[in-house]
C-alpha cells in the first residue's frame, strides 16, 4: 500500500472514532450546553468503507488462506472485544453502585446472555438489537464480523459450494446486516480500482479535492438524499416491515441511499490518495502522531461509552458545566490511549492465541471425522 494511502486511512479512521466519541459525550445524556456532534452514524459508514478496502488489500497481499484470514480477523476483533467486555462489566457494576441514576436507560436484564450474544457477534441479526450493558457502539461489530465471514466465504470456499455457503450466511444474518453490505463492498471495489486502474495525476488530485469538498459539504449542509429518506420512513413509523404476519425490524435501512452516497465519496478519496504524496510531510511529528493514534482507534471506539458512564456516576457530572464535560472527555480519551496497550497494541498475542485455538479445533474435527 502506498505510504500516502496508509497515512490517509490512519487519519480518517482515527478521526471517525473521535467523531463517534464526541457524538456520545455531547449527547443529551452527558451534555446540556454544548452543541451536539451529530455525525456518529456517518463515522460508522466511513469505518465500513475503510474496512472493505483493508480486507481486500490483506487478502490480496498476505492473508491468502482461509486459516490465516480467520486467525488475523478474529485476532483483530477479539483483541478489543475481550478487554472491552471485561471492562464494561467491571465499570457498569461499580457505576451502578456509585450512582444508579446514570444507568436508568441502560439495559441490565439477562446480563450473561447479553454478553454472550455480543461475544459471538449475534447482537444485530434479524430483529435482535442487544447491547452489552452501557457499551452501545458494540452494535457495528456484528456487521463487521459477518462481512468478514461472507467475503471470506466468497474468497476461500470452492466454487461448487460458494453460492450455497453465502446463501446460508445471508439467511443467518438477516436483512439489516445485508442491506449495508454494499457500503462495505464499496471499499472492496475501491481497492480493486486502486490496485488495477492507472489514473492521470491531475485527474486524481481533482477527484480527491472534489470528494473532500463533497464530504465536508455533506457534514455541514446535510446529505441531499435526506428528504427522500424522511419520506420513506413515513411508511414505517414503527421501523418494522410487516410481511405475512412477520414483523421485520428495518433499523436504519431507510438511510442506505444517503449512506451509499457518502461511501462513494470516501471510496473516491481513498482511490486517489496517492496523488497527495507530495503534500505529506512524512518527517513531521503530526504524521507520526496520527500513525500512533491510529493504533488506538478500536479501543477509543469500544471503550469510551462505559468509561463515560462510570466517571459521570463516580464524579456526579454536572451536564450543564462545559468545564466538567471537557475534563470528562480528556480523561476518557487519555485512558483509551492507555487501554490500547492491553488490547489492539498486543495484536500479535491475540492472533497467536486464536491460531492455537483454531488449530486445536481443526485437529478435533479431523479426529471426529476419522472415527465416523
Amino acid at each position: 500500500m502506498h505510504p500516502a494511502t496508509s497515512i490517509l486511512l490512519d487519519a480518517i479512521r482515527f478521526g471517525a472514532a473521535c467523531i463517534v466519541f464526541l457524538s456520545h459525550i455531547t449527547s443529551r445524556e452527558f451534555n446540556t450546553v454544548l452543541p451536539w456532534v451529530r455525525w456518529g452514524h456517518e463515522a460508522v459508514v466511513v469505518f465500513f468503507v475503510i474496512s472493505g478496502f483493508v480486507i481486500a488489500f490483506v487478502i490480496n497481499t498476505r492473508e491468502n488462506t482461509a486459516f490465516h484470514y480467520a486467525t488475523a480477523r478474529l485476532g483483530r476483533l477479539y483483541s478489543v472485544i475481550i478487554p472491552s467486555l471485561a471492562l464494561t462489566v467491571i465499570l457498569d457494576v461499580a457505576g451502578r453502585h456509585l450512582d444508579p441514576g446514570w444507568y436508568t436507560s441502560i439495559p441490565n436484564d439477562q446480563f450473561v446472555l447479553r454478553l454472550a450474544v455480543n461475544f459471538f457477534f449475534l447482537q444485530q441479526i434479524w430483529n435482535l438489537t442487544v447491547s452489552p450493558l452501557s457499551n452501545g457502539p458494540f452494535w457495528s461489530l456484528s456487521y463487521e464480523f459477518w462481512y468478514y465471514v461472507i467475503f471470506g466465504a466468497w474468497c476461500f470456499t470452492k466454487r461448487s459450494v460458494r453460492a450455497l455457503s453465502i446463501a446460508i450466511l445471508c439467511v443467518i444474518v438477516g436483512p439489516r446486516i445485508l442491506s449495508f453490505l454494499p457500503l462495505w463492498l464499496c471499499g472492496v471495489a475501491a481497492y480493486k480500482i486502486y490496485s488495477i486502474v492507472s489514473i492521470n495525476l491531475r485527474i486524481q488530485r481533482a477527484v480527491f479535492l472534489a470528494s473532500t469538498l463533497a464530504i465536508v459539504g455533506i457534514g455541514i449542509l446535510g446529505n441531499p438524499l435526506t428528504a427522500p429518506r424522511v419520506s420513506f420512513q413515513l411508511f414505517f413509523p414503527d421501523r418494522y416491515f410487516h410481511l405475512a404476519g412477520m414483523d421485520i425490524f428495518i433499523g436504519d435501512i431507510p438511510r442506505l441511499p444517503e449512506d451509499f452516497l457518502l461511501a462513494t465519496f470516501i471510496a473516491a478519496l481513498i482511490i486517489t490518495s496517492r496523488s497527495i504524496d507530495a503534500w505529506i510531510p512524512y518527517e513531521f511529528q503530526l504524521i507520526r502522531g496520527i500513525k500512533y493514534c491510529a493504533g488506538s482507534t478500536f479501543t477509543l471506539y469500544l471503550f469510551h461509552a462505559p468509561l463515560l458512564y462510570f466517571f459521570s456516576a463516580a464524579f456526579s457530572l454536572d451536564s450543564s458545566s462545559p468545564n466538567q464535560i471537557f475534563m470528562l472527555g480528556a480523561m476518557v480519551f487519555s485512558l483509551c490511549l492507555v487501554f490500547a496497550y492491553i488490547g489492539e497494541r498486543q495484536l500479535s498475542i491475540y492472533r497467536k492465541l486464536i491460531s492455537f485455538l483454531l488449530r486445536k479445533l481443526l485437529e478435533w474435527i479431523s479426529l471426529v471425522r476419522s472415527k465416523l
